[in-house]
């Protein structure tokens, strides 16, 4: 996800997080090659809204290996019954 223009208008947010959680972001971020922190978390948050959304409408998620084997993978944000 590339970052947003200038025009667009921003806010900062300040996170208190463990460190072990600071130091995977900064490998996901160094794994990517992401610009930025900020970057890995837009991105991260734009793959769940996505997930979120195909659950909430009845869609499954499945994870397929090179194998070919596949697991269904069950988020916890999918809807709770």
């Amino acid at each position: 996800m590339p970052r947003l223009p200038r025009t667009t208008p921003i806010s900062r947010l300040t996170l208190e997080m463990a460190e072990v959680v600071r130091k995977q972001l900064e490998h996901l971020r160094d794994q990517t090659h992401a610009d930025s922190l900020a970057e890995v978390i837009r991105r991260s948050l734009a793959v769940y809204d996505l997930l979120r959304k195909a659950i909430a409408e009845g869609g499954k998620v499945i994870l397929e290996t090179e194998e070919g084997e596949r697991e269904l993978i069950l988020p916890e944000f999918a809807p709770r019954e």
